[in-house]
């Protein structure tokens, strides 16, 4: 490639970076803003970002209030969004992860939802060297209480949702260390949010332990969660500790893949 080529392709690569930039900084203001200010904001010139504006503004991804003289996104952007989604579904963006961490940890993972009080397995995987057949199957619904993933998403109930799931559902005892008390479950789940992660301590099936961790959404909340299951045995509060960063890399790419951006 010849200099003059370069050098062009080099400023329209800075060029492509200060208008995602713009994009994502403007798409973070509460208020629609001053032309002045959004340059302050991203250190660029005005004549600069005025041109990045005129540009989004003709493809109507940004709009200009003509009495305030101030700019903000529009929901265009939105469509990029949903052309991306109808094409690709969450268990096809996980399926290999979740192929990933079972060949890692040798055990069942599963990709689980929520629907309402529930949980619900999108996808189950087994380990590859794993001898007996999960518990779990895809469409199996269970509860949010004793479950690992159903921690994770009650880690974002608020103190009265949470009374209020107490007072909707019966809690039935599954085995002797299931958690019956919304109080215990109240401090389990917090526990739980401070880690980044929970833990299903024999709750549902003796000898059996499921630790889980978190999916973020473009919005920040939670919008799925990985989880893996294998003995008690093997599965120690020890274990969880060295490997749970693992599974939690792993869980973060998937959430950058869906929009997560922190």
């Amino acid at each position: 490639m010849e200099p003059t080529v370069k050098k062009k392709a080099s400023l329209a690569n800075q060029s492509s970076e200060k208008l995602l930039t713009l994009m994502e900084v403007l798409s973070l203001q509460e208020n629609p803003i001053r032309l002045s200010d959004l340059a302050a904001l991203l250190n660029m010139n005005a004549s600069t970002v005025s041109r990045f504006l005129a540009t989004l503004q003709s493809r109507g991804y940004v709009m200009l209030d003509s009495d305030t003289g101030k700019y903000s996104m529009t929901y265009k952007i939105c469509q990029l969004a949903n052309n991306l989604t109808s094409k690709m579904d969450l268990r096809t963006i996980c399926r290999p992860y979740l192929h990933k961490i079972s060949r890692i940890f040798n055990c069942t993972t599963n990709l689980i939802t929520r629907y309402e009080y529930s949980v619900i397995y999108l996808e189950v995987i087994a380990g590859p060297n794993q001898l007996l057949v999960p518990l779990q199957r895809i469409g199996k619904v269970a509860p949010l209480y004793c479950t690992g993933a159903g921690k994770i998403f009650l880690q974002e109930f608020t103190n009265e949702e949470m009374d209020d799931y107490a007072g909707a559902v019966t809690f039935d005892r599954f085995t002797e260390h299931t958690i019956c008390s919304i109080g215990e479950l109240k401090k389990v789940v917090a526990l739980g949010a401070s880690l980044g992660y929970a833990v299903d301590n024999e709750e549902c099936e003796i000898g059996t332990r499921c630790l889980a961790v978190p999916i973020y959404d473009y919005t920040g909340h939670i919008h799925a969660a990985i989880s893996i299951n294998a003995p008690a045995a093997k599965l120690t509060d020890e274990y969880i500790l060295q490997n749970v960063d693992t599974l939690k890399g792993i869980a973060g790419e998937v959430s950058r893949l869906i929009g997560y951006s922190k």
